[in-house]
């Protein structure tokens, strides 16, 4: 039974450095020094450089699909707009008109009368207790039909920003 115990305690160190070494403790308490050469260097730039191309492929690819999809709604008609397209909408109550985003396309009454559930930002004044106003900037969601919207030009950058 001794043995056991010895054997055990022996072996003990050797299961810790494993644990340790796989959740990498030991890269935080003694990392490893490495002389790095130009070529590594290289290599980094190199790697830096593909990945600044992929990530300009994949933001083109995620246009090129946006534009794709808003002009393929276009086709169907003009109460047709695609999810995350940029549009303007008109607020009957205050007559007023803002851009907001599609945000989800729904189909309930059938595929030719679809409705739409836009976000839109609101400025908002609120008189305060002492009388001043405050003005803040609410991010509204609601639900409106195709009569309601209107398209905007295209433009990449402000489409990209929908899209992030």
């Amino acid at each position: 039974h001794l043995l056991q115990q010895r054997s055990f305690n022996n072996s003990l160190p050797i299961m810790f450095s494993k644990f340790a070494n796989k959740i990498g403790l030991f890269d935080i308490l003694a990392p490893v020094k490495s002389r790095r050469s130009s070529k590594d260097s290289e290599d980094d730039s190199t790697t830096i450089a593909n990945s600044y191309s992929d990530d300009n492929q994949m933001k083109r690819k995620r246009l090129d699909a946006q534009l794709k999809a808003e002009k393929e709604a276009e086709a169907r008609g003009p109460k047709f707009f695609a999810k995350k397209q940029r549009v303007r909408y008109l607020n009957k109550m205050t007559n007023a008109v803002c851009d907001a985003v599609v945000v989800g396309v729904h189909y309930d009454d059938g595929p030719d009368k679809p409705y739409y559930t836009i976000k839109y930002k609101k400025q908002c004044e609120e008189t305060l207790d002492d009388g001043s106003k405050k003005t803040t900037v609410r991010e509204v969601e609601k639900q409106t039909n195709p009569d309601r919207l209107s398209r905007v030009p295209w433009d990449e950058d402000k489409s990209w920003k929908v899209l992030q």
